[in-house]
């Protein structure tokens, strides 16, 4: 079924307002697919007087021509046209299957008065009669409830001179009973559609519209129940996002749920369903072999008004891992972060060094609705810990982590997992490490070879010989006699580990080392979206250099399909992939 847009500017604006979104709606969906309503009396130099029955009439026409058609009608009303088109919703008893509130005040109060004398400045004057039934209008609009389930969007310019941004966050109390998503454009004004930043304004929507028009098909919805199956926060996170279905049913790691062969290519239909947001960049260690060693990062956190914004612009990344250049505990706002993402229907995750991981802590991680966690630890003792991991106090990253898996053994579907990174010189120390994580409580243990391009001197592919291949198979075949699984790499993206992990094991056990010519199992360009703390989108987890775009000044759109991003796919799944793909143990 195809889509109807009705648009609906605003009571002092024009059909002009609203030009470059009626443009780029209708080069995506179609010219007939979208009807721009000019409000009775709008084409003249003057202002018309406020005929709320006109205006609604006009709306009216233009959704009943649309129904006639069968189409999915869209209502997108900018400023008091977002008023009008919910006084239209509320007199016809009408359900759009999606709508979109532009800069459109819930109420208006004297603080009005000076911001709106400054937006008329210049302009004709509008009889008082009208002022005060636009007012009245909009003050009655939003004191309602609207009835029936259908998802509603809020945009609105984080610098809008006459309507507050805050009016944004008050439609989502008590307004509807459908989801609700609410957007904060940087930068952007009242006219959101034709200032500063218009285009990722104009990107949200678009891309809201596709959510609520691309129909999801049989063979999607039986990804979808299998996902739901293997993993239980996916019905939560649904009922929250129901638009996000056909994301999370076509994404490639999605698709190897239900067995089917990924079918990749350089433009990808999905928006990511993973995200992985670096919320600081302090951290309490100095690794040896980590990234931030090279590269060096300024120490800062993200505020908690962009860590909101990413997830308003990512709005189908289900599953939220904290993890980047810093160690993620050390940022004051941890645990609001993360009850921010769960209280969305997001599942959360973080990777830890563990060292400022307390009793108090863990408790309010739990409670706060973190998911998942994953414990980094290299080494079997302190002299080791101090040579890779210098800070570490090892005695300690123990105990917390024991702490941690005592207080959320009652939480059935709560993931533990310790990731070590496996060097030259520390492989001698795989099995004593073993034994110490077996007894940790954690569910699972992850091995990998060491990764970036810095480190491929010590790494186990460009050493492993007899003695290797012999130390790495007999660790891990201890750590199956003592019922620890042992996963590799290629696990690390996938849906319900809990109940898949076998797919995923470290057999046959030289899978740690080895490497391939071309890709064989990375999909994270297809699906997942690394953001550092000041939104810069790079390519994977892997190149933090390599920056492609920043969600917060660039149309989302033109990041994830944009020309380096596609180009780079291309390359990854040609006969001449990326030297750091080439070295990577995910490849």
């Amino acid at each position: 079924m195809s889509a109807g847009i009705v648009l609906v500017h605003g009571y002092t604006g024009s059909s002009e307002s609203l030009k470059p979104l009626t443009q780029q709606l209708s080069v995506s969906c179609g010219n007939n697919s979208v009807k721009c309503v000019s409000l009775p009396g709008h084409d003249g130099k003057y202002a018309p007087q406020f005929n709320e029955q006109a205006f609604i009439e006009s709306i009216s026409d233009a959704a009943a021509s649309f129904r006639k058609e069968k189409r999915r009608i869209i209502l997108i009303g900018h400023s008091t046209g977002g008023a009008l088109a919910l006084s239209f919703i509320l007199k016809h008893s009408f359900h759009p299957h999606l709508l979109i509130l532009a800069s459109a005040p819930k109420k208006i109060d004297y603080g009005y008065k000076e911001r709106w004398d400054k937006h008329r400045s210049g302009k004709s004057d509008i009889p008082f009669v009208s002022i005060a039934k636009m007012i009245s209008l909009i003050n009655s609009i939003g004191s309602q409830r609207f009835k029936g389930r259908y998802p509603v969007l809020i945009i609105h310019g984080k610098d809008d001179e006459l309507v507050p941004p805050e009016e944004a966050l008050a439609w989502k109390q008590n307004s509807f009973n459908g989801p609700i998503r609410s957007v904060i454009i940087p930068s952007a004004g009242h006219d959101i559609f034709c200032g500063a930043n218009n285009k990722s304004a104009i990107d949200i929507i678009v891309r809201a519209v596709a959510d609520a028009t691309v129909p999801v098909d049989k063979q999607d919805m039986k990804v979808i129940s299998r996902l739901s199956a293997v993993e239980s926060g996916v019905k939560k996170y649904l009922a929250v996002s129901p638009l996000s279905k056909r994301h999370l049913s076509q994404f490639p790691s999605g698709q190897t749920v239900v067995d089917n062969k990924p079918v990749l290519s350089p433009i990808v239909k999905n928006e990511p369903v993973l995200a992985n947001i670096e919320i600081t960049t302090r951290c309490n260690l100095t690794c040896k072999y980590c990234a931030r060693s090279v590269y060096g990062r300024e120490a800062c956190d993200m505020p908690k008004e962009m860590f909101s914004s990413i997830l308003n612009i990512l709005p189908h990344a289900y599953r939220i891992t904290l993890v980047g250049l810093g160690e993620p505990l050390l940022h004051p706002l941890v645990v609001d972060f993360i009850a921010e993402a769960s209280s969305r229907g997001r599942r959360v995750a973080l990777v830890t060094n563990a060292m400022s991981l307390d009793r108090q802590l863990s408790r309010e991680l739990i409670k706060a609705g973190l998911s998942s966690i994953a414990f980094s630890l290299d080494a079997p003792d302190q002299e080791t810990a101090s040579h890779v991991r210098q800070g570490t106090d090892f005695y300690r990253v123990i105990d917390n982590i024991k702490t941690f898996t005592e207080l959320c053994a009652s939480k059935k579907h709560f993931s533990t997992a310790v990731f070590s990174a496996v060097s030259v010189k520390t492989v001698q120390y795989l099995g004593p490490l073993i034994d110490i994580v077996a007894q940790l409580g954690v569910k699972v243990l992850m091995l990998t070879d060491l990764n970036f391009r810095h480190n491929i001197k010590d790494t186990l592919w460009e050493n492993a010989d007899d003695d290797i291949s012999a130390t790495v198979r007999k660790a891990v075949v201890n750590a199956f006699s003592k019922k620890l699984p042992v996963l590799s790499v290629h696990g690390l993206e996938e849906f319900g580990l809990a109940k898949r992990y076998e797919d995923f094991l470290l057999l046959p056990p030289a899978r740690l080392y080895q490497r391939s010519p071309r890709r064989t199992w990375c999909c994270s360009p297809w699906q997942t979206v690394p953001v550092d703390v000041h939104g810069n989108v790079t390519v994977c987890d892997c190149q933090p250099e390599n920056v492609v775009g920043n969600l917060l000044d660039q149309p989302f759109s033109e990041i994830w399909n944009g020309k380096t991003l596609v180009q780079y796919r291309r390359r990854m799944l040609g006969s001449r992939p990326p030297k750091a793909c080439k070295i990577c143990p995910r490849f």
